[in-house]
């Protein structure tokens, strides 16, 4: 009913050129009518097969309908009938990331990104996509092309810093945080992903000092206490580490993590103790956490654990997963 109104506000014969059709679908979409917009240019494209701009709206018609995979099929024809087109390989690359197709959607960012080479969001977007697909060498061009056109961006840092991680540098990645901190003390999420890159790269020392400034800013972050009590025991501070876990348990009665980190806080204990006590809390706060997330990973090897009463050399094992 709705394209039958407008042919008959803007006098539509009975077979309309393409170019009007497309007009009307362009209203349609204005008014919300997403569905018949989409009839509407189906129809354009099949009177005129290289009407590029009539895939370009069929594409965004499709991604408010969240037809992704039929967006990103418009958005692909529309690119190859026009290859200059800058917002058709954007769209084109948010269409492909948004399915998790992320070697698609760099490329396509990339190819953005050589049509407006001062654009920062595809150099972003290539980075991110690069780096979601596995490929940390690509995705660190990218974020040097970025940091090119915005020498100050907070986020062209954080995907340098992740970038870095991903590359196994966990030094470099902590200087990038450093220098996000540099900016703003404050950030204590930019303040944990440091501490976490030091955890990393076994610098335990210098990640638990990281954290205990964390905590003293804002002392109610459970994440910072679980990544604490890890170093404790890292660095042998069996006592310390199970006050810091239980702080984080008390913080949040659902973190399976560290009711896991506890567990084994309490067998590290035991076994210097002898004391079945802290082997019957590591147990039954082992149970907890598989009880809070049952398909956690390494969930066999805690399994395992428990039923074995926990006789194992090492402890540590498999807190690192």
């Amino acid at each position: 009913m709705a394209v039958l109104g407008i042919c008959l506000v803007l006098g539509c014969s009975a077979r309309q050129p393409p170019v009007d059709l497309y007009l009307d679908a362009v209203l349609l979409r204005e008014l919300g009518q997403d569905e018949s917009a989409v009839r509407q240019l189906k129809a354009v494209v099949a009177q005129d097969p290289d009407f590029a701009l009539a895939y370009s709206e069929l594409g965004k018609a499709y991604l408010v309908l969240n037809e992704f995979e039929l967006a990103a099929g418009s958005f692909r024809k529309a690119a190859a009938l026009d290859p200059w087109s800058f917002q058709d390989h954007m769209d084109l690359a948010t269409a492909y990331q948004t399915l998790g197709r992320f070697r698609e959607a760099a490329q396509a960012f990339a190819r953005a990104g050589e049509l407006d080479t001062e654009n920062l969001a595809a150099q972003l977007g290539a980075a991110q996509c690069y780096l979601n697909a596995g490929r940390a060498m690509q995705a660190l061009g990218h974020c040097e092309s970025a940091r090119q056109i915005d020498p100050e961006s907070d986020e062209v840092l954080r995907l340098f810093a992740r970038v870095y991680e991903e590359q196994k540098d966990y030094e470099q990645a902590a200087r990038t945080y450093r220098e996000l901190l540099e900016s703003d003390p404050g950030r204590s999420e930019v303040a944990l992903a440091l501490a976490l890159a030091h955890m990393k790269g076994g610098q335990y020392e210098r990640a638990r000092d990281v954290l205990l400034g964390v905590i003293q800013a804002q002392p109610d972050q459970p994440g910072a206490f679980r990544a604490l009590g890890y170093c404790l025991l890292k660095l042998g501070e069996a006592d310390r580490a199970i006050a810091t876990y239980e702080r984080a348990v008390a913080s949040d009665a659902g973190d399976w993590e560290a009711y896991r980190g506890l567990g084994v806080a309490c067998m590290v204990k035991a076994q210097r103790t002898a004391d079945e006590t802290w082997r019957a809390a590591a147990l039954r706060h082992w149970r907890h956490s598989l009880a809070i997330n049952p398909d956690q990973p390494r969930r066999d090897w805690l399994e395992k654990l428990i039923k074995e009463h926990a006789l194992t050399t090492d402890p540590l094992r498999g807190l690192n997963d």
